[in-house]
């Protein structure tokens, strides 16, 4: 008679990465800094699981086969003991005793998915998921199911399928994991995102952040290399902020000093010289912003509106509705300045009239009709307007930047942190980026300074210019 022998999953979780292990939701992103344990929490999580439930799947998954080969598997050959799991090379699994099995991946390109289309996943871990697209990470889901007595095993221990990502803020995949986990909740809570079309019955969803110091098993001096990393880097790594992007165009955005609660200065304070800027979309999304220049020329974004699908009319409408009372309040029209592009019309006709006024059938004119009022062409100088904004973003010896946000414009806070530098131009923006707010800002920003609202022919005299002399020369504007 074989005598029954012990065998011990040599694992002991420091606070955080318990606090992740209890933390059953849908979709649960862990890391944000590097340090804080993140890999390991995911490997025990895909053990722990398998040791639990008989007969489950779990798929773990890098970007390339050789940094599954180099970082993932050499820790689950020194991790899983032989007794409990025998690894398969030929199909790079783990087989546990009780049928469990942990596979492992890779996902480098789309054709990559087609591996990924017969089994069903009851666990399925993003390692690094930033470096992952958001197709990649959404296709997966299709895969996440359980059935039979596996089924009947998960629910008679609370469980269901779900998915696991550990990342830190950087990589291609940072704008999609900032937006779905980081930006919509506080970090720790668990929230559940409204129904929709696409997505009539949401499942849960938690972000957990975790930095070096949460890991008391880190070697001391990797906190040192970290502390000596240059400041946007240092800023990700270390401290796990998401507002921090290797190539980003606004690398001066600090959220601590950028955005301000309204009730600390409140609508009605704002006496000085206001603006709504427009950039016009449809199905790309419509962008306006309200914004005030006070008189030591800090400018604050009070109100935004953001929405696609819209016509030029209810556009219009909407601008009209959020602006109705502050206008009835001070007895004055609301100047607006729109994007250029709204003065063309599609039938060919005139683009230019008379009394200077909109084409008729242009989005201008209907812009014209409805708020009772001519729109103001905005100026379009893409280089001397992201300057000037720089400039205003810039944290100055008074501790204090010249441009705040309130806390309740919402997408520009998602958006403007993040928007990529061009790569042919670095002092542009990267226009396949969700850069419709910075556009309208752009527009508003220039339009309250005056600076380059006359400057004839610019376009043509920056195009031939170096990206860095146009950006001495339009400080120097200043």
């Amino acid at each position: 008679m074989r005598r029954a022998t012990t065998v011990k999953f040599k694992y002991r979780p420091h606070p955080k990465q318990l606090q992740a292990h209890r933390a059953q939701v849908d979709e649960l992103l862990y890391g944000g800094a590097a340090g804080g344990g993140k890999s390991m929490f995911a490997r025990a999580e895909a053990i722990l699981l398998c040791l639990r439930v008989p007969g489950v799947r779990v798929l773990i998954l890098r970007k390339t086969f050789k940094q599954m080969e180099s970082s993932v598997l050499p820790k689950l050959l020194e991790e899983i003991p032989e007794e409990l799991a025998k690894f398969h090379a030929s199909r790079y699994e783990f087989t546990f005793k009780n049928g469990s099995v942990i596979q492992l991946g890779y996902l480098d390109k789309d054709g990559d998915l087609e591996n990924y289309q017969g089994p069903e996943y009851q666990l399925v871990i993003f390692e690094e998921a930033s470096q992952f697209p958001e197709n990649h990470y959404s296709y997966l889901e299709s895969r996440l199911r359980a059935s039979g007595e596996v089924a009947e095993r998960m629910e008679a221990l609370g469980l269901f399928p779900r998915r696991i990502l550990t990342a830190n803020p950087t990589g291609i995949g940072l704008m999609w994991l900032k937006r779905r986990f980081v930006d919509p909740y506080p970090p720790e809570k668990v929230w559940r995102p409204k129904p929709s079309e696409e997505d009539p019955e949401p499942g849960t969803r938690v972000y957990i952040p975790a930095r070096a110091t949460d890991n008391p098993s880190l070697n001391k001096d990797y906190l040192k290399t970290l502390n000596r990393l240059p400041e946007d880097l240092r800023r990700a790594l270390r401290d796990g902020d998401w507002s921090v992007l290797d190539g980003v165009r606004f690398s001066s955005w600090r959220e601590n000093k950028h955005v301000l609660k309204p009730e600390l200065f409140p609508i009605s304070l704002l006496s000085g010289r206001k603006v709504i800027a427009v950039d016009y979309g449809h199905e790309a999304p419509f962008a306006a912003v309200w914004l005030c220049k006070l008189g030591n020329g800090l400018i604050i974004q009070y109100r935004e509106a953001y929405a696609k699908g819209l016509t030029p009319v209810q556009q219009a409408e909407l601008i009209r509705d959020l602006s109705k009372d502050e206008e009835e309040a001070s007895g004055e029209p609301i100047e607006v300045v729109a994007d250029p592009a709204m003065w063309s019309r599609q039938d060919a006709g005139a683009h230019k009239t008379k009394d200077g006024s909109p084409p008729v059938g242009s989005q201008a004119h209907a812009y014209q009709t409805v708020l009772n009022r001519r729109p103001i062409k905005a100026n379009n100088s893409r280089i001397p307007g992201w300057a000037l904004l720089d400039e205003k973003l810039r944290i100055r010896e008074d501790g204090e930047p010249r441009f705040l946000v309130y806390n309740t414009c919402r997408d520009t806070i998602r958006t403007l942190p993040t928007l990529p530098r061009s790569k042919t131009n670095p002092e542009d923006l990267d226009t396949s980026a969700e850069d419709h707010l910075a556009d309208a800002i752009r527009y508003g920003v220039m339009h309250l300074e005056g600076k380059f609202s006359n400057l004839d022919g610019l376009d043509d005299y920056v195009d031939t210019m170096d990206p860095m002399e146009t950006y001495r020369i339009a400080q120097a504007e200043f």
